[in-house]
């Protein structure tokens, strides 16, 4: 499979190195956080600092960039429904209609269309420098069932090669005279049926061949399994997990005591 369609990005940066646990455990926590937060400053914080763990990690330009690509449209769409609908506190700078845009409210359409990029970045810095082994390793490691972790990396395995063979069995189609921009919505699904049945019989010509590769590999002969890697815990993945859960206890404590972040301009400020 080409590496364009992998989620993961081999490399041997600290965060690659960095237990698939911690990892897994700091994604959760930092989307957790980014649900607590509705201010446009601290969210720009957090996508920086993101962006900056990103570059230390050594990602490439076009990994980062595609995740933008994937979220610029729920962005730009909360940001104006966002607008349009939200009425905001504070003196309108602009009414028309049901329409009252104010500080407030513009500031929180950003903030909420920058939390979709931010919840994006986390996620995939997460997926990008961990491999699908090390990735079930953990799954297995924190009590998830063998099958369950499998199934998972199989998943994220998988989705990006039937997204290559489906750019692949459209090239080819097209190739053959296939207009697929003619004619209204209709016509334009009818023009993809010959690229479904293509990818239907190249689904389950896949998941056959999986199912013997499996088979071959005794897979289910034993309940109890064994793994050539052990996962364990170093002195940089608790440093690294300590500070993580510092920072997020830190900032859900002063969000709940004192509205930290809970103003979409201000920094203090209960809502």
């Amino acid at each position: 499979m080409s590496t364009a369609y992998d989620l993961y990005q081999p490399g041997r940066s600290w965060l690659h190195r960095l237990d698939p646990r911690i990892k897994m455990f700091g994604a959760c926590l930092g989307c957790l956080a980014v649900f607590f937060t509705r201010n446009v400053w601290l969210i720009l914080i957090g996508v920086a600092s993101v962006q900056a763990i990103l570059w230390s990690a050594r990602l490439s330009r076009g990994r980062i960039a595609w995740v933008w690509r994937v979220a610029a449209f729920p962005m730009a769409m909360i940001a104006l429904l966002w607008v349009l609908v939200y009425r905001g506190e504070g003196e309108p700078w602009f009414t028309w209609w049901v329409i009252s845009i104010t500080p407030a409210n513009l500031a929180e359409a950003v903030a909420m269309a920058l939390r979709i990029a931010l919840l994006a970045l986390i996620i995939f810095a997460w997926l990008f420098t961990t491999d699908q082994a090390s990735l079930m390793l953990g799954l297995v490691a924190l009590g998830v069932p063998f099958s369950w972790g499998l199934m998972l990396t199989m998943a994220l395995r998988y989705l990006p090669t039937m997204a290559s063979a489906f750019r692949m069995i459209s090239e080819a189609q097209q190739a053959r005279a296939l207009d697929l921009s003619r004619g209204g919505l209709v016509r334009r699904a009818r023009n993809y049926i010959p690229i479904t049945v293509a990818m239907l019989i190249y689904a389950l010509r896949t998941a056959q061949n999986l199912a013997y590769a499996l088979e071959a590999r005794a897979l289910g002969a034993r309940r109890r399994r064994t793994y050539l890697r052990q996962l364990r815990l170093r002195l940089v993945d608790w440093a690294v997990l300590g500070m993580v859960v510092g920072i997020v206890a830190l900032f859900l404590w002063a969000r709940l005591m004192f509205g930290f972040g809970a103003h979409p301009l201000w920094l203090w400020g209960l809502s």
